[in-house]
């Protein structure tokens, strides 16, 4: 491993910190999420379905996106078949003294046990579809000090720019072993650095990690999202293989779509954060002026709608294209152009998802 580099990116990293711990980006979710799962999860609840809800309730943008929802899959699945789950879950969890190829094995096991039930209660709910991503992230959930959370596009943007010598691979032949052993080198640095651990140790969420694999997982994750290469030397190219020595072509292909799909998630992931850092806006109370209806007085608000009554009729918009598109008025200007900003990053996030959705269908032709 790159050390020099590694040393930039503590540098880099400890600088940034504030930053990428503020209300615009907040990175210590991924303490919080963790934190939540600690705190519900209890393999024998008498409803295994309500338990693994409240427990990955955060795990937003780590297991669950906009444009897939595993979590929300598993917790179907429990609804109609608790026990295979819990039984499911139980072998996931068991003990396997650090053997992480039989882990590996665990998780494929997995794997096909919940696409199976998925393909036999919900056929056609792709948005389920468990992967190797979500069950390595389930275990990092549920055991952090056994596990790391795992990304690809960014865990390989670390191995290189890091210079790792193991191929962690993709697709099916991702190598759990060569990811962790990444993991578990950086983990070594971090515990010879005082500064990082001084910083880790204040995060705001109450619960601490001790082995400090979510801190490894976050400085993987922050080098590539946010760009903490700065200072470093570039990374030797390495030549690449003849096609005649790559993998059987269809799963080059399934391994190139992937990538395209994590590049994708990246950029949404990253319009998600900025529009969970822009301003919200209560209008319950306030009389406003609409474009169809004049003036009325806004009675309530949930979530992302308003609700007004026009001629005894209760009437909604939704926040914030309804402002963005001139009917619904406020006086203030600058909520008419932080709604028009807001729609403007929907659109985006919109855009992007349409093409993830394509290429996850491309996947499935070839599987």
């Amino acid at each position: 491993m790159n050390i020099d580099n590694l040393q930039v990116l503590f540098e880099n990293y400890m600088a940034n910190f504030d930053l990428i711990n503020s209300p615009k980006h907040n990175e210590n979710y991924k303490w919080e999420a963790i934190e939540q799962v600690q705190r519900e999860w209890d393999i024998d609840a008498e409803n295994i379905s309500e338990m693994i809800k409240r427990a990955f309730c955060k795990s937003f943008n780590l297991i669950n996106n906009r444009i897939v929802q595993p979590v929300s899959g598993i917790v179907a699945l429990a609804k109609v078949e608790p026990e295979t789950i819990r039984a499911a879950f139980k072998e996931l969890l068991k003990e396997d003294c650090g053997d992480i190829d039989a882990r590996q094995g665990r998780i494929l096991s997995f794997l096909d046990t919940c696409n199976a039930l998925l393909e036999k209660h919900y056929p056609g709910k792709w948005k389920y579809v468990q992967d190797m991503r979500s069950v390595i992230d389930y275990l990092a959930m549920i055991k952090p000090a056994e596990n790391y959370l795992f990304k690809a596009m960014t865990a390989h943007y670390f191995a290189k720019y890091m210079e790792y010598g193991n191929d962690i691979g993709a697709g099916q032949t991702f190598k759990l072993r060569n990811y962790y052993e990444m993991c578990d080198q950086l983990v070594q640095q971090i515990a010879n650095h005082s500064g990082l651990l001084k910083i880790d140790d204040g995060r705001t969420p109450k619960w601490k990690d001790p082995s400090h694999h979510v801190l490894a997982y976050d400085l993987i994750y922050c080098l590539g999202v946010y760009g903490f290469t700065n200072g470093m030397k570039m990374p030797v190219s390495k030549k690449k293989h003849s096609p005649a020595k790559q993998s059987a072509c269809r799963e080059e292909m399934t391994q190139a779509l992937q990538q395209e799909i994590d590049v994708l998630q990246d950029q949404i992931d990253a319009l998600v954060t900025s529009l969970s850092g822009m301003l919200k806006w209560d209008f319950t109370g306030q009389t406003l002026k609409t474009k169809a209806f004049g003036v009325v007085d806004i009675h309530r608000q949930e979530g992302r709608y308003v609700y007004f009554t026009v001629q005894g009729a209760e009437k909604k918009f939704s926040i914030p294209d309804s402002i963005a598109g001139g009917f619904l008025i406020p006086e203030d200007t600058e909520i008419i152009k932080s709604c028009k900003q807001e729609m403007d990053l929907l659109k985006q996030i919109d855009a992007l998802e349409k093409k993830q959705k394509i290429k996850y269908m491309e996947i499935r032709h070839y599987q």
